[in-house]
């Protein structure tokens, strides 16, 4: 389905750790290694907290018929740039590849 160089990034998941105190505290733990194509869908530049931010927005097709555990809460990392999952989709629900649209925000 996808043509184009794949790319090999990480799926992230948020775990709860306990911080000793009787409190716990977000993490993102390592989950599994993807290959698929990504491609950049648009970017901007844009004042967020009185600072530069930039943003883009990306597709990543996985030929994975594995990937249907993937969900929203979830994110993608890639040599240190984190990915949000906006959506996840499974065309025709054939269980065949799964198409991700993600959102990356650079704090300037």
């Amino acid at each position: 389905m996808s043509v184009g160089p794949k790319t090999k990034i990480m799926l992230q998941r948020s775990t709860s750790v306990s911080d000793g105190m009787g409190g716990y505290t977000l993490t993102w733990a390592d989950v599994k290694p993807y290959k698929g194509v990504f491609s950049i869908l648009s970017d901007r530049e844009r004042m967020m907290y009185g600072k530069k931010a930039e943003g883009a927005e990306y597709r990543f097709v996985l030929d994975d018929v594995f990937g249907h555990d993937i969900t929203t809460s979830d994110r993608f990392e890639n040599c240190g740039r984190i990915f949000e999952i906006v959506s996840k989709e499974n065309p025709m629900n054939q269980d065949r590849f799964s198409i991700f649209m993600l959102k990356e925000f650079v704090d300037g």
